[in-house]
């Protein structure tokens, strides 16, 4: 087993700033909330979900001591959103920049990127960037470790296929905004429903997992690792009782309908 059409089925972000980022998902970049509810002990974990088309986007409470001067995500978020979504509505919230590149950085180091899309009648997640200084070693960790199918290679980046959003890695040693490359304020997370199938069998290709063994809470289950660079990543297999909150239909969505939780 591998994770070769692999889901790709949670972003989590850390932030100090939940009552910001909020409007700044729903008003400003677009993307509808399908769950809002704290499920205890996770109280400060998912917050609030959206709707990104083919993945879920969430937010994690955290302290700002997170969040040093200078440092700012590895990850860039690509949008696709509709043909007449304007960048004046960035440009008027006070909490984003525009970086040389195109992209946008907000308060606390993530960063956007939006591509207007004919035809398109919602914004969604086109794809995620990962900022890779070896690039070398971080394709050949995507498609040899986790083998998962490289849709494009050039000296700039490699282009990967989930089963739902493509991962690019793209050569650099900084974010967008030039700070210092920060990985502890994201999490990627695949959907995984043999989760510890594959984990044994990642393993036997030379993956090393953070934890001894998979962990099983009321969210279900999980087991994360990095990649060569230090992005963070998560297998997941949601649990029956997460299927019930606001979050679950999509998430069988984006499983296929075969979430197999446990």
């Amino acid at each position: 087993m591998s994770l070769r059409s692999a889901p790709l089925l949670l972003l989590f972000y850390e932030t100090s700033r939940i009552r910001q980022q909020r409007p700044l998902f729903e008003d400003v970049i677009g993307v509808p909330v399908i769950e809002v509810e704290p499920h205890l002990p996770h109280h400060r974990h998912g917050v609030f979900k959206y709707d990104a088309g083919g993945i879920i986007l969430s937010h994690n409470m955290s302290g700002p001591s997170r969040f040093r001067p200078g440092e700012s995500d590895g990850l860039v978020t690509a949008f696709a959103v509709p043909a007449d979504w304007s960048f004046d509505r960035l440009r008027g919230t006070g909490m984003v920049a525009e970086n040389p590149d195109g992209t946008w950085t907000d308060a606390e180091g993530r960063h956007y990127a939006f591509t207007p899309t004919p035809g398109l009648d919602r914004t969604g997640v086109d794809e995620l960037r990962l900022v890779v200084p070896d690039l070398d070693a971080g394709a050949r960790f995507y498609a040899d470790v986790l083998d998962l199918e490289c849709l494009e290679r050039t000296d700039a980046f490699a282009r990967f296929a989930t089963g739902t959003v493509p991962i690019r890695l793209v050569r650099g040693t900084a974010g967008p905004d030039g700070g210092q490359l920060r990985h502890h304020a994201y999490l990627v997370v695949f959907h995984t429903p043999g989760i510890e199938e594959t984990r044994a069998a990642l393993e036997a290709r030379g993956l090393a997992f953070k934890g001894v063994r998979v962990g099983f809470s009321e969210i279900g289950g999980t087991t994360r690792f990095d990649d060569p660079s230090g992005h963070r990543l998560c297998l997941y297999v949601p649990s029956e009782e997460s299927l019930t909150w606001g979050s679950g239909p999509k998430v069988l969505e984006i499983a296929g309908g075969q979430a197999a939780a446990r």
